[in-house]
């Protein structure tokens, strides 16, 4: 009995895991009042030589990517809520996976993925440097720069 009470529990919890994992996609919503302050941040998406890939962004694409102007925040705005916001302003689309413990991961842009084999990703950046943690970690505290750069695998 304990052998069928065990495999009953754990299937239980696996079902529950999935079921609540499955629901983690949500529509996005503009920043709210509370998000938008006086920060600006200036994001650049660099799709390098698959630019002509994009579904709404080609015809604004220089040598492969694009700065958009800046967009204001209020301090502790993750860097991912900014890319939602930005994707609402300038028509383009982002999917991303959610990882417990990690956070968001955008891995498509525009309609633009890194490489299933993961020789290519997109890669988040502040500042020109690789950043150390995830969009959804990133919180911004200062005027700022962030670039989704497809960039290879080392």
């Amino acid at each position: 009995m304990s052998k069928n009470f065990n495999a009953i529990i754990s299937v239980s919890l696996l079902i529950v895991l999935s079921s609540t994992l499955a629901g983690c996609t949500s529509e996005t919503e503009p920043l709210g009042e509370e998000e938008i302050g006086e920060l600006s941040v200036v994001l650049t998406l660099d799709f390098v030589d698959q630019g002509n890939q994009t579904t709404n962004l080609a015809d604004r694409l220089t040598n492969g990517s694009i700065t958009f102007d800046p967009i204001l925040v209020a301090p502790n705005v993750s860097a991912y809520r900014v890319m939602e916001a930005l994707q609402l302003r300038e028509n383009f689309t982002i999917d991303v996976t959610y990882y417990v413990g990690m956070g968001a991961f955008i891995h498509t842009i525009d309609g633009v993925s890194g490489a299933d084999d993961w020789s290519t990703y997109w890669g988040f950046y502040h500042d020109e440097e690789m950043a150390q943690v995830g969009a959804s970690s990133y919180l911004i505290t200062s005027d700022t720069h962030l670039s989704w750069v497809l960039t290879p695998s080392a």
